[in-house]
């Protein structure tokens, strides 16, 4: 038996385990340590599950994990989903005015792991070769027959999130929108997502728990940004980086370094020696 037996630890992919596709060794290092000593390691990441293979092909030992936001929990190990919602058919007409309202910003409607591109530009682009998706350019009707796990809206500039906002706000509807982002080549792109109501990082995570049977006070949370911040707050134990925005340091137990000096490890270190310190009452 180890000392993180009946323990899950979720966490964030960009800005918390990575960085512009760089993974500090010793967060590797210490997650293998983790999952040694009895730990479920998992990913808890707006990317969906196509586009999770840069942690993946480093780390053998994951979980199944959050994405897309929360819409679906993905079983790595046998390559499918266990758990998944979709954005109801009635909202997909939200997608569809956006498009005609402000024809230069970038549109994905994530399925599984297939992405369709719904409106192309440099921010889509960008995006895809960031996270190695695997993208089909389709026009609207041609992906009405698919199921959507979240749209994303990816903006150059601030002028073209404020106009997708207000036509957004015209439409009554049954999903909930997320601002979300990711540093690529060294700039943090702004997003915001689309997703079926309800579905978030943290209510996600408490299914999760009950999937893979995790002990009380046993699950603990790393990330970096506002759409980490419930599940921070919902784990046993959150962690924050020390370069997370003010709202998401306040929420976390503890607060852990930056992003390239192995945030991730420093949660661990800091996890283990509350165990060791206190036994199974961390």
């Amino acid at each position: 038996m180890g000392i993180f037996d009946g323990c899950l630890l979720a966490c964030d992919i960009d800005g918390t385990l990575l960085l512009n596709d760089y993974m500090p060794q010793v967060n590797i290092d210490k997650i293998k340590y983790f999952v040694g000593e009895g730990g479920a390691f998992c990913l808890a990441t707006g990317r969906t599950a196509g586009a999770i293979s840069s942690v993946t092909k480093r780390i053998d030992c994951i979980s199944p994990s959050i994405v897309a936001n929360g819409s679906m929990i993905y079983d790595i190990k046998n390559d499918k989903p266990i758990y998944e919602l979709f954005i109801p058919d009635s909202d997909k007409r939200i997608v569809k005015a956006v498009i005609d309202g402000c024809k230069t910003i970038g549109i994905e409607a994530h399925c599984g792991k297939k992405v369709i591109v719904l409106n192309q530009n440099q921010e889509s682009i960008d995006h895809a070769v960031y996270e190695d998706l695997d993208t089909v350019l389709l026009n609207y009707d041609e992906a009405l027959q698919y199921n959507w796990n979240k749209v994303i809206y990816l903006s150059a500039n601030d002028d073209e999130l404020i106009v997708a906002k207000e036509i957004i706000s015209r439409f009554e509807h049954d999903s909930q929108f997320v601002d979300t982002s990711a540093v690529i080549d060294g700039r943090r792109r702004y997003y915001y997502e689309h997703v079926p109501r309800g579905v978030s990082k943290a209510a996600t995570l408490k299914i999760l728990c009950e999937k893979l049977n995790i002990k009380d006070g046993c699950c603990y949370a790393i990330g970096d940004y506002y759409n980490d911040l419930e599940m921070i707050k919902t784990a046993d134990i959150g962690a924050a980086l020390i370069d997370s925005p003010k709202e998401v340091r306040a929420a976390a137990t503890t607060v852990v370094c930056n992003v390239q000096n192995g945030a991730v490890a420093d949660f661990i270190d800091y996890l283990t020696e509350r165990k060791l310190n206190n036994g199974s009452n961390v």
